[in-house]
C-alpha cells in the first residue's frame, strides 16, 4: 500500500494522536484488519509528570471491533507502547481514550450499539453488530456505568417548600366544623 492509503485510512478512522500502518480487506470474511500506531513515541508519565520517549516494550491489542465501513465489519489491531520514565524509573502505558475499558471495541462502537438497544434490545443490536448477545450485555452495562449520568447535575439547595392543596383544603375544612 501506498503513503497516501494509509493516510485516507488515517482520515477515515479519525483516532486521535493514531495512524494506520496496515490494512488488509478479507472479502471471505467481509472485513478490514486495519493496525493502527501511535504517530508519536512520546508519553507523560503519571508518575512524576515528565516526559519520556524510552519505549519499554510494544504490545498489540488485537480484534478491537470498531463500527463498519459499508459492509464490512472493521477490526482493529492497536500497537500499545509501554514507556519507562528515566526520571522516576517507573514503567507505565498512556490511555488510548478511544478504546473502551474492560471491551474490545472503540468507545463509538459501543456508542453505536448503545442507541440500537435504546431503540430495540441487546438480542437485536447484537445480532446486527455481529457480537454475541452476552458479550453485547456486558460491554452495555460497562459503557452505561462508565458515563456520566444525565441527571447527575449539582443538585440545587431548596430554596421553597411547597404546600400540599388537599392538606390546606382538608385542615380549612376541620376548623371550620
Amino acid at each position: 500500500m501506498t503513503a497516501a492509503t494509509f493516510t485516507f485510512w488515517t482520515q477515515l478512522l479519525d483516532l486521535p494522536d493514531y495512524e494506520v500502518v496496515y490494512c488488509q480487506k478479507e472479502r471471505d470474511r467481509q472485513r478490514y484488519r486495519i493496525t493502527v500506531a501511535p504517530q508519536h513515541r512520546l508519553g507523560v508519565c503519571p508518575h512524576c509528570g515528565k516526559v519520556s520517549d524510552t519505549i519499554h516494550q510494544t504490545r498489540t491489542r488485537e480484534h478491537i471491533k470498531d463500527l463498519s465501513i459499508s459492509k464490512y465489519a472493521v477490526t482493529l489491531n492497536v500497537r500499545v507502547l509501554q514507556f519507562e520514565c528515566l526520571s522516576c524509573g517507573q514503567f507505565f502505558t498512556p490511555p488510548i481514550p478511544f478504546l473502551a475499558a474492560g471491551a474490545h471495541a472503540t468507545e463509538r462502537f459501543l456508542e453505536r450499539a448503545a442507541q440500537l438497544i435504546r431503540s430495540s434490545d441487546v438480542a437485536n443490536a447484537a445480532a446486527f453488530l455481529g457480537v454475541p448477545e452476552r458479550t453485547l450485555g456486558d460491554w452495555y452495562y460497562d459503557y452505561l456505568q462508565r458515563r456520566p449520568q444525565a441527571n447527575s447535575s449539582k443538585v440545587k439547595p431548596v430554596r421553597r417548600l411547597g404546600i400540599d392543596e388537599l392538606s390546606v383544603k382538608k385542615k380549612a375544612s376541620t376548623t371550620s366544623q
